[in-house]
Protein backbone atom coordinates (compact mmCIF):
# COMPACT_ATOMS: atom_id res chain seq x y z
CA UNK A 1 0.00 0.00 0.00
CA UNK A 2 1.26 3.43 -1.02
CA UNK A 3 2.43 6.11 2.10
CA UNK A 4 -0.26 8.21 0.91
CA UNK A 5 -3.55 7.18 -1.17
CA UNK A 6 -4.29 9.87 -3.81
CA UNK A 7 -8.52 10.42 -3.84
CA UNK A 8 -9.34 12.31 -7.31
CA UNK A 9 -12.44 13.88 -6.22
CA UNK A 10 -15.22 15.96 -8.07
CA UNK A 11 -16.75 19.29 -6.78
CA UNK A 12 -19.72 19.31 -9.09
CA UNK A 13 -21.81 23.05 -8.72
CA UNK A 14 -24.97 23.84 -10.62
CA UNK A 15 -25.78 27.01 -8.91
CA UNK A 16 -26.01 27.41 -5.72
CA UNK A 17 -26.35 23.47 -5.42
CA UNK A 18 -23.78 20.45 -5.08
CA UNK A 19 -23.56 17.03 -6.21
CA UNK A 20 -23.39 14.59 -2.93
CA UNK A 21 -22.93 11.33 -2.48
CA UNK A 22 -25.70 10.31 0.72
CA UNK A 23 -24.69 7.17 2.92
CA UNK A 24 -26.03 5.52 5.44
CA UNK A 25 -23.99 3.82 8.21
CA UNK A 26 -24.72 4.44 11.41
CA UNK A 27 -26.26 7.86 10.38
CA UNK A 28 -26.69 9.70 7.63
CA UNK A 29 -23.21 11.30 5.90
CA UNK A 30 -22.35 12.81 3.20
CA UNK A 31 -19.19 12.79 0.57
CA UNK A 32 -17.95 14.82 -2.51
CA UNK A 33 -17.82 11.90 -5.74
CA UNK A 34 -14.23 10.83 -5.56
CA UNK A 35 -12.24 7.39 -4.50
CA UNK A 36 -8.68 6.05 -4.78
CA UNK A 37 -6.62 6.83 -8.32
CA UNK A 38 -5.96 3.56 -9.97
CA UNK A 39 -2.63 2.13 -11.40
CA UNK A 40 -2.28 3.64 -14.43
CA UNK A 41 -4.44 6.49 -14.68
CA UNK A 42 -3.98 10.51 -14.77
CA UNK A 43 -5.84 12.23 -11.66
CA UNK A 44 -8.26 13.87 -14.58
CA UNK A 45 -9.08 10.17 -15.39
CA UNK A 46 -9.47 8.87 -11.84
CA UNK A 47 -12.15 11.84 -11.18
CA UNK A 48 -14.02 11.11 -14.29
CA UNK A 49 -14.43 7.18 -13.83
CA UNK A 50 -15.24 7.81 -9.80
CA UNK A 51 -17.47 10.45 -10.63
CA UNK A 52 -19.51 7.86 -13.38
CA UNK A 53 -19.12 4.87 -10.56
CA UNK A 54 -20.74 6.66 -7.77
CA UNK A 55 -23.21 9.05 -9.61
CA UNK A 56 -23.83 7.14 -12.83
CA UNK A 57 -22.71 10.67 -14.68
CA UNK A 58 -20.29 11.84 -17.47
CA UNK A 59 -18.38 14.91 -16.20
CA UNK A 60 -16.06 17.50 -17.40
CA UNK A 61 -13.02 18.25 -15.42
CA UNK A 62 -12.09 21.75 -14.67
CA UNK A 63 -9.19 22.88 -12.57
CA UNK A 64 -8.37 22.00 -8.92
CA UNK A 65 -10.46 23.68 -6.67
CA UNK A 66 -9.11 22.30 -3.26
CA UNK A 67 -6.61 20.04 -1.78
CA UNK A 68 -7.50 18.38 1.36
CA UNK A 69 -4.78 15.90 3.23
CA UNK A 70 -5.72 13.84 6.17
CA UNK A 71 -2.71 12.90 7.63
CA UNK A 72 -3.80 10.04 10.80
CA UNK A 73 -0.92 11.43 13.29
CA UNK A 74 -1.64 15.09 12.85
CA UNK A 75 -6.31 14.91 12.44
CA UNK A 76 -8.81 16.53 13.97
CA UNK A 77 -9.19 13.63 16.28
CA UNK A 78 -12.55 13.09 14.62
CA UNK A 79 -11.16 10.23 12.60
CA UNK A 80 -9.45 6.90 12.82
CA UNK A 81 -5.48 7.79 14.29
CA UNK A 82 -4.63 4.20 12.39
CA UNK A 83 -6.29 5.15 9.02
CA UNK A 84 -4.31 5.13 5.70
CA UNK A 85 -2.78 8.46 5.20
CA UNK A 86 -4.95 10.60 2.14
CA UNK A 87 -4.69 13.39 -0.22
CA UNK A 88 -7.82 14.69 -1.89
CA UNK A 89 -7.50 16.62 -5.22
CA UNK A 90 -10.65 18.06 -5.27
CA UNK A 91 -11.64 19.43 -8.94
CA UNK A 92 -14.10 21.94 -9.76
CA UNK A 93 -16.29 19.76 -12.49
CA UNK A 94 -19.15 19.81 -14.81
CA UNK A 95 -22.00 17.66 -15.92
CA UNK A 96 -22.27 16.66 -19.05
CA UNK A 97 -25.25 17.79 -21.19
CA UNK A 98 -27.79 15.59 -20.99
CA UNK A 99 -26.36 13.83 -18.14
CA UNK A 100 -28.00 12.97 -15.43
CA UNK A 101 -26.82 11.79 -11.99
CA UNK A 102 -28.20 9.06 -9.93
CA UNK A 103 -27.57 5.92 -7.81
CA UNK A 104 -25.51 3.44 -9.79
CA UNK A 105 -26.93 -0.09 -10.24
CA UNK A 106 -24.01 -1.25 -7.80
CA UNK A 107 -23.65 1.23 -5.60
CA UNK A 108 -21.00 1.40 -3.11
CA UNK A 109 -21.45 -0.11 0.58
CA UNK A 110 -23.58 2.05 2.54
CA UNK A 111 -24.57 4.37 -0.79
CA UNK A 112 -27.90 5.32 -0.61
CA UNK A 113 -28.67 8.30 -2.52
CA UNK A 114 -26.96 11.09 -5.27
CA UNK A 115 -28.19 14.32 -3.92
CA UNK A 116 -28.43 18.11 -5.03
CA UNK A 117 -27.82 20.49 -1.53
CA UNK A 118 -27.85 24.12 -1.41
CA UNK A 119 -25.20 25.67 -0.29
CA UNK A 120 -27.01 27.16 2.45
CA UNK A 121 -27.75 23.41 3.92
CA UNK A 122 -24.03 22.26 4.01
CA UNK A 123 -24.13 23.12 7.70
CA UNK A 124 -27.07 20.98 8.65
CA UNK A 125 -26.01 18.17 7.03
CA UNK A 126 -22.86 15.79 8.18
CA UNK A 127 -20.35 16.25 5.03
CA UNK A 128 -16.88 14.02 5.98
CA UNK A 129 -14.51 15.26 5.66
CA UNK A 130 -15.90 18.61 7.11
CA UNK A 131 -14.57 20.95 4.39
CA UNK A 132 -18.04 22.99 4.33
CA UNK A 133 -16.56 25.88 4.94
CA UNK A 134 -14.14 25.98 2.63
CA UNK A 135 -16.38 24.82 -0.11
CA UNK A 136 -18.21 27.83 0.83
CA UNK A 137 -15.61 30.40 0.43
CA UNK A 138 -14.46 28.60 -3.30
CA UNK A 139 -18.11 29.08 -4.52
CA UNK A 140 -17.87 32.83 -3.66
CA UNK A 141 -13.81 33.57 -4.40
CA UNK A 142 -13.33 30.81 -7.46
CA UNK A 143 -9.87 30.80 -6.55
CA UNK A 144 -8.14 27.99 -8.08
CA UNK A 145 -5.37 26.82 -10.11
CA UNK A 146 -4.75 24.60 -12.80
CA UNK A 147 -3.45 21.37 -12.84
CA UNK A 148 -0.12 20.32 -15.13
CA UNK A 149 -0.18 17.36 -17.07
CA UNK A 150 3.59 16.29 -18.51
CA UNK A 151 2.43 14.70 -21.24
CA UNK A 152 0.26 18.14 -22.20
CA UNK A 153 3.65 20.17 -22.09
CA UNK A 154 5.92 20.90 -25.29
CA UNK A 155 8.84 18.69 -25.40
CA UNK A 156 12.36 19.74 -23.97
CA UNK A 157 13.92 18.54 -26.89
CA UNK A 158 17.19 18.37 -25.31
CA UNK A 159 20.40 16.91 -27.46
Amino acid sequence: MPHIRVRPTALIIKEKLILLVEYDDNGIHYNLPGGGAEPGETIIEGVIREAYEEINAEIEVGPLALVYEFAPNKQSGDYDPNGTHGLHLIFECKLREGTMPRLPDHPDPHQTAVKWIHIEELDSILLIPNITEQIKSYINNRKNIEIIEDYRLKPLNIT
